[in-house]
């Protein structure tokens, strides 16, 4: 996972040096209005991908959709007490949906052709989490947390809007609210603490049919258990790989639809 997300970064810093002196059209110049899917699950997330590329270019003729293969990191506070996700591999039904998020961005950016704009949105996501925690292989106990996150990102474009390929920059604040939960204990959501939620991502926005590739991160700074568990902590952090695929940049050499 290190060596993609270093080479994924390294193509982003070199991509707009590289393309830097073509000149092409944008679309959508201030609107910012997209959907987005993630998941843990390397099938799951291919074939959301799949799915997703086929509405941009034949429904859609935009780059509304973006991918994610998003995994989830645990850690407690409690000697012994060990949580982690399932297989990200795995075929089962706990392991094709171990962790989901889909949701809607709106909001508004700058178009001008000097090398920074700027822009921000708001953000609405469910998510379902799926994980095991017990003191060993043999006792561990399905949880699967249910939440909504509601928030705002600013973003940061660095390069023309008219070059072929520019990085983009955004940092956000999630409110995020139990709304089910499922464990050992019993079925109360009452179990899930809320809290805020930081939303970190780099990305690039380029030319042809990947474009948005880039890494992100959601950090949690909350319990995830409320006091119904004394003095147990449970953390939670997620790290992602994101892309936007839209074909029609293939057919279309005139054309990038912007993020």
């Amino acid at each position: 996972m290190k060596k993609i997300l270093l080479l994924i970064l390294a193509i982003m810093v070199s991509s707009p040096v590289a393309l830097s002196q073509a000149k092409i059209k944008i679309k959508n110049h201030n609107l910012i209005f997209s959907g987005d899917i993630a998941s843990g699950n390397l099938y799951t997330i291919g074939a959301s991908s799949a799915l997703t590329g086929l509405i941009n270019y034949y429904v859609l003729n935009d780059a509304f959709f973006e991918n994610s293969f998003a995994y989830d990191v645990f850690s407690t506070n409690t000697d012994g007490l060990k949580a982690n996700t399932y297989n990200p591999m795995g075929l089962s039904a706990r392991e094709l949906f171990n962790n989901l998020q889909v949701g809607l961005k709106l909001g508004y950016q700058t178009y001008t052709p000097d090398f920074f704009n700027y822009g921000f949105y708001a953000s609405g996501h469910y998510k379902i989490s799926q994980f095991e925690v017990g003191t060993s292989d043999e006792n561990k106990r399905c949880h699967r947390a249910q939440r909504f996150l509601l928030g705002g990102n600013a973003l940061i474009s660095l390069g023309s809007m008219e070059q072929a390929a520019r990085i983009v920059i955004e940092a956000g604040c999630r409110y995020s609210f139990g709304v089910g939960y499922h464990s050992p204990l019993g079925d109360d959501k009452g179990q899930l603490a809320d809290g805020l939620t930081s939303h970190f991502a780099i990305k690039l926005a380029s030319r042809g049919m990947m474009q948005n590739l880039g890494v992100y991160a959601d950090l949690n700074h909350f319990n995830f258990w409320k006091d119904l568990r004394p003095n147990k902590r449970l953390n939670n952090w997620t790290i992602g790989i994101c892309w936007t695929i839209t074909p029609q940049q293939v057919d279309d050499r005139n054309d990038i639809y912007i993020y």
